[in-house]
């Protein structure tokens, strides 16, 4: 059975848990679709992101219950639950369900990134007194030092850098 977002009617909602093997779905809507691989590759890429560089409270990612959505309009939300260490949240903007896995991991970057700090006071991915930011540079999506206006790293891959 789809769960549906009262503020974002007339969504299918995908719930799953990312870990070290990739997705594990806790509830799937019953249409026989599946989240669109771009934006699978895009949660996975940022959940593995997010265990490095990051500062402010500790938080528990591997309980972590992400929500994905797409609604009429084809376009898509993330999000989580609310659970023992992060309040939940959902977020959409527009964004198009059929968007390439640079765009949408960009785009899930900036969102978590914005929620973490926004709501949950932590900082991520933090290089020293400042946030890295996502963007696209040669079609591939990548965390850049905004001072130095300088590549760190691809997106999916901030642990490795470290």
């Amino acid at each position: 059975m789809p769960y549906v977002i009262p503020e974002l009617e007339d969504r299918l909602v995908w719930a799953f848990r990312v870990g070290a093997s990739g997705p594990e779905y806790l509830e799937v809507p019953g249409t026989g679709l599946d989240v669109p691989q771009a934006w699978m590759d895009a949660v996975v890429a940022v959940a593995g992101d997010m265990g490095c560089l990051r500062f402010g409270r500790e938080v528990v990612l591997d309980r972590l219950v992400w929500e994905f959505s797409i609604g009429a309009a084809y376009t898509v939300a993330i999000g989580w639950r609310p659970g023992s260490d992060l309040g939940g949240f959902t977020k959409g903007e527009g964004v198009p369900m059929g968007a390439d896995f640079g765009d949408a991991a960009v785009w899930v970057a900036d969102t978590v990134q914005g929620e973490l700090a926004g709501y949950e006071f932590v900082q991520w991915p933090s290089h020293g007194r400042h946030l890295l930011r996502p963007r696209r540079v040669d079609g591939i999506p990548v965390w850049v030092d905004p001072i130095t206006d300088q590549m760190v790293c691809a997106i999916r891959e901030l642990c490795a850098s470290n």
